[in-house]
């Protein structure tokens, strides 16, 4: 399928531009040059390019190892885009959970019976542990997916958010949650039922904290694939914008 814009295909916009060419003698260079990208981008759409580097990348004995998840490595997927944004509102919505206050607050006291059916107040760690674990598992999720990411605002947050964890390890240590070799959380749940609340609340209720600064990161994933799904030059059927072609087209005039 050929370019398109509001109605155009790649043929008949070269024609538009060979006719601008033809009657002004400025500029006609960069007429010709952008036809000649249109042309380009056409072959791109119709896979003739993909043709031309498969056939350039094939070994010499004529076995083609082009796999689909080649393909797939040439341009970002509405699939990649919808599990990057999936996860990153699992673990904002994780972390956002953690830093609520006042009385939905997982952070406040509540009355407890002691061993001797006296009453006392404390921390439901029961609850506690629960939200971090799935804190700990979406965060996991997002650094899955989005680690190396294509897309570069995605892969940047996601190399931030390892760089906060691994800036925050020590803490996290104390209170049972180690990050793996592969920078996963894991929770270990006697330890951190067993550490000071406290220290967990600072790095997940605190705003600034740990938590926070995690769920900024996944927010930051979430608009970058919203941008690249709304704001881009080429809408997901191929189609340029007016706007970003005519931005284009001055640029060589």
């Amino acid at each position: 399928m050929g370019l398109t814009v509001s109605g155009y295909d790649s043929s008949s916009i070269s024609t538009l531009f060979s006719s601008l060419n033809s009657s002004s003698s400025s500029g006609g260079s960069s007429l010709s040059s952008m036809t000649s990208l249109l042309g380009e981008y056409n072959s791109i759409q119709s896979g003739s390019y993909f043709k031309l580097l498969r056939s350039y990348y094939t070994p010499k004995n004529g076995t083609d190892t082009t796999t689909t998840t080649d393909k797939d490595k040439l341009q970002t997927t509405d699939k990649q885009m919808a599990e990057w944004k999936s996860d990153a509102t699992e673990l904002s919505d994780a972390a956002n959970t953690l830093l609520k206050k006042g009385t939905d607050s997982l952070f406040s006291k509540v009355e407890q019976k002691d061993a001797d059916g006296k009453t006392t107040y404390g921390y439901d760690t029961d609850k506690i542990y629960s939200e971090v674990k799935k804190f700990a598992d979406a965060y996991n999720d997002m650094i899955d997916s989005g680690d190396g990411a294509s897309l570069s605002g995605v892969r940047s947050a996601v190399s931030g958010m390892e760089g906060l964890t691994s800036a925050n390890s020590s803490i996290l240590k104390s209170i049972g949650i180690s990050v793996g070799s592969n920078g996963h959380l894991s929770v270990d749940e006697a330890t951190f039922k067993k550490s000071d609340m406290t220290v967990a609340k600072s790095l997940f209720q605190t705003s600034g904290g740990y938590g926070y600064q995690i769920s900024a990161k996944a927010s930051m994933v979430r608009s970058s694939v919203l941008s690249q799904a709304s704001g881009g030059s080429y809408t997901r059927t191929g189609a340029i914008s007016m706007n970003d072609l005519m931005s284009t087209y001055s640029s060589y005039i």
